[in-house]
């Protein structure tokens, strides 16, 4: 179904099985204006490919578990990079877990505590609108890997986006790259 909407999916092969996947779909849209933004999972990840492509959004980044670690998620990255700004686009957008939240302990491989300050700092970001600093944002391990990794900047939460996400609370943090950034990937 994505396919014929227009997306993209890259994928790393390891000797006898897929290893990662990266898939997004290539849009008119920007990423700042919060209340155009996709509002759920299902939208944001069903939306039509659109022109002119503007931004990439991201819905999907899967590495398997006996291979994370392993060097594919950069090549795998860069691919998806390069290959964004051959369509002509300025931004990556995606949505980052954050099991911070409340704990993924019990879910899958990853093994996140619930860290109560990231916590706090979710909950007063829902009630008020006000986005706290970078700092404790980044208390959680996968918003600190997409830092890392594409130089994001964190630009909207979204509540209820993925409900069954119990460990991130249904939220999803909202973030964007410049795609037009020399050190991106590098």
């Amino acid at each position: 179904m994505r396919l014929a909407l227009g997306h993209c999916i890259f994928v790393a092969a390891g000797p006898d099985c897929l290893v990662a996947s990266l898939c997004f779909v290539p849009t008119h849209a920007e990423p700042f204006d919060r209340d155009r933004f996709p509002r759920d999972f299902e939208a944001f990840s069903t939306l039509p490919r659109s022109a002119p492509v503007r931004s990439c959004y991201v819905y999907n980044l899967c590495v398997h578990p006996a291979w994370r670690g392993a060097p594919v998620v950069r090549p795998l990255m860069r691919a998806g990079v390069e290959h964004g700004r051959g369509l002509g686009a300025r931004w990556l957008v995606a949505d980052g877990r954050c099991p911070s939240y409340a704990g993924a302990v019990d879910e899958g491989p990853d093994k996140v505590r619930a860290d109560p300050a990231f916590r706090a700092a979710i909950d007063a970001w829902a009630a008020t609108g006000q986005q706290p600093p970078d700092e404790e944002l980044l208390r959680d391990p996968l918003l600190r890997f997409y830092r890392r990794m594409v130089e994001c900047q964190f630009l909207h939460l979204m509540p209820d986006f993925l409900p069954e996400d119990r460990g991130s609370g249904g939220y999803r943090v909202i973030f964007a790259s410049d795609l037009d950034s020399p050190t991106l990937l590098a």
